[in-house]
C-alpha cells in the first residue's frame, strides 16, 4: 500500500478512536481538554496503520490529532445535547445514565475502523461529513443567540 492508502486508513482508525472518546468525556470537558485527551490514542492508531505499510511515520502526527481531536470533538457535544435533551423529558433526571446515542457512536466508529481498513478512502469522506456537522453546530449555535445581541 503506498503512503496515500495508509494515511487514509491512519485517518480512519483516528477518527474511529476519536468517536468513541468522545462519548466517553464529561459533557463539561471543554474542547481543548477533548483534543488533547484524544490526541494520543489518535496519534498511536494512525501511526499503527503507517507503520504496518513500512512508510514514514511522521503523517500520523497530524493525522491522529486533526481526526481524533474533531471526531471526539463532535461526537462530545452531540452525546452531551442527547443526553440533555433526554433528561429535559424524564422526571426524575439521573446525570449519570448512559445515553443511546452512546452506542450509536461506537458503532459507527466500529463502521468506520472497519470500512477505512477495507476501503481506505472511505475516511476523508467521514472526515468530511465531521467537519460539516462542526460547522452546521457552530452556526446554529451561533443563530441560537442572535437575537440576545441586538438586545444590548
Amino acid at each position: 500500500m503506498d503512503l496515500f492508502g495508509a494515511s487514509c486508513e491512519g485517518l480512519g482508525l483516528a477518527i474511529a478512536a476519536g468517536l468513541v472518546l468522545g462519548v466517553v468525556f464529561p459533557p463539561i470537558m471543554p474542547s481543548w481538554g477533548a483534543i488533547a485527551g484524544a490526541a494520543p490514542l489518535g496519534v498511536i492508531a494512525a501511526g499503527a496503520a503507517l507503520q504496518g505499510q513500512d512508510e514514514a511515520l511522521w503523517p500520523a502526527l497530524p493525522l491522529g490529532i486533526v481526526g481524533a481531536g474533531l471526531a471526539a470533538t463532535v461526537s462530545r457535544d452531540i452525546a452531551a445535547g442527547a443526553a440533555r435533551r433526554e433528561r429535559a423529558q424524564v422526571a426524575a433526571p439521573d446525570a449519570h445514565a448512559p445515553s443511546g446515542v452512546a452506542v450509536f457512536v461506537v458503532v459507527a466508529a466500529v463502521i468506520v475502523a472497519a470500512l477505512s481498513l477495507v476501503v481506505p478512502p472511505v475516511s476523508l469522506v467521514v472526515l468530511a461529513a465531521i467537519v460539516w456537522l462542526w460547522v452546521a453546530r457552530r452556526q446554529r449555535e451561533a443563530r441560537k443567540h442572535e437575537g440576545l445581541r441586538v438586545l444590548r
